[in-house]
């Protein structure tokens, strides 16, 4: 009933990804692709690249359903993004049984897939109100966060480099892992793995992790703040880290030299002007007015949930022996049970 996509499930999902949900905001906006496309160059699920599409098929039930799942794992890490879920859910005013019994599916089947692989969590971005959040939380999914995207139409010519920042190096890695762990509350540091020791915790920069770079503002040799810009196909994006212990004019300043390394990116690659957008969760103070007031304005709200999927633990089955006179059984202890 839901199988890997295959070749004959080409007309199926074609017409069911004009309707599809976006669960990963940050790869629709910055490398949008049809799920399609992203299904035909990636027909072994979770190899390559990463991605797996499950395809729901019951046309031949009393209630005929269809639809598909993408998942996509996180580089280095045990982890899998939902992609696009289809149909989409209508509005919250509209009842509608029928898609709501495909999500349930297609979210169990896709999470046990991703538990089946070794991933241990998977991550979901859906729209702050409508019926998703339910689905969700049936299948298993908590919500540990909620945030603004906002957007700047163009990023502005490329300003001075200001006295204090520098260039990302890969030995910042300890001092922004220092800076989450002070401004993230603990409860988002456990839903996003960042307190389990992996490597590439916590996760600063989960999606095209080779197309970042960082401006550290580090006056007086400490560094007290990060911005991660990520150069994308149809937009780019900010990332501040540290923003609960600068002040105003230190976090104005720190976008500033983010957005100075996105124009000076640009002009370098000839890319045509592209939109710019920023991550403020509902923890972040500050950060909103510091967008504002260079030309951000508020685009979209969404809620971010997670599922821990740790793998199934086989059990051993006990096992039975003839009894020396023939005529009964005497049991055999099990193996030590093995987590």
């Amino acid at each position: 009933m839901i199988r890997p996509f295959g070749i004959t499930n080409i007309p199926q999902v074609w017409d069911l990804q004009r309707s599809s949900a976006v669960l990963a905001i940050e790869h629709a906006l910055t490398h949008p692709q049809e799920p399609l496309w992203i299904a035909l160059t990636a027909p072994w699920p979770w190899a390559g690249v990463g991605v797996a599409t499950y395809v729901l098929d019951a046309r031949g039930e009393n209630e005929p359903m269809a639809g598909f799942v993408q998942l996509m794992k996180r580089t280095a890490r045990p982890e899998a993004d939902l992609l696009y879920l289809a149909p989409a859910l209508p509005t919250a005013s509209t009842s509608n049984a029928v898609g709501e019994e495909i999500w349930r599916r297609l979210l169990a089947h896709g999470c046990l897939a991703a538990a089946g692989h070794g991933l241990q969590r998977v991550f979901a971005s859906i729209r702050d109100h409508g019926p998703e959040p339910a689905c969700l939380k049936e299948a298993g999914f908590s919500l540990y966060t909620r945030e603004t995207i906002y957007r700047l139409a163009t990023a502005p010519p490329a300003s001075e480099q200001l006295t204090g920042f520098r260039p990302q190096l890969p030995q910042d890695s300890w001092a922004l892992q220092r800076l989450y762990t002070r401004s993230t509350p603990r409860l988002v540091q456990s839903a996003e793995g960042a307190m389990t020791g992996e490597v590439g915790s916590p996760p600063l920069s989960w999606w095209e992790p080779d197309r970042w770079q960082g401006v550290v503002w580090e006056p007086a040799g400490e560094v007290r703040g990060v911005v991660q810009v990520h150069i994308g196909r149809a937009g780019h994006w900010l990332r501040i880290w540290g923003t609960n212990m600068l002040a105003a004019r230190e976090l104005r300043a720190l976008i500033d030299q983010g957005l100075r390394s996105i124009a000076t990116t640009r002009s370098r690659g000839a890319r045509k002007p592209l939109p710019v957008y920023a991550t403020v969760r509902d923890y972040e103070i500050g950060l909103s007015g510091a967008l504002t007031g260079l030309g951000f304005a508020p685009y979209v709200d969404r809620a971010r949930s997670v599922k821990h999927t740790p793998p199934a633990v086989r059990e051993s089955l006990p096992a039975t022996l003839p009894a020396l006179d023939g005529r009964q059984e005497v049991p055999v202890r099990s193996q030590p049970h093995r987590p």
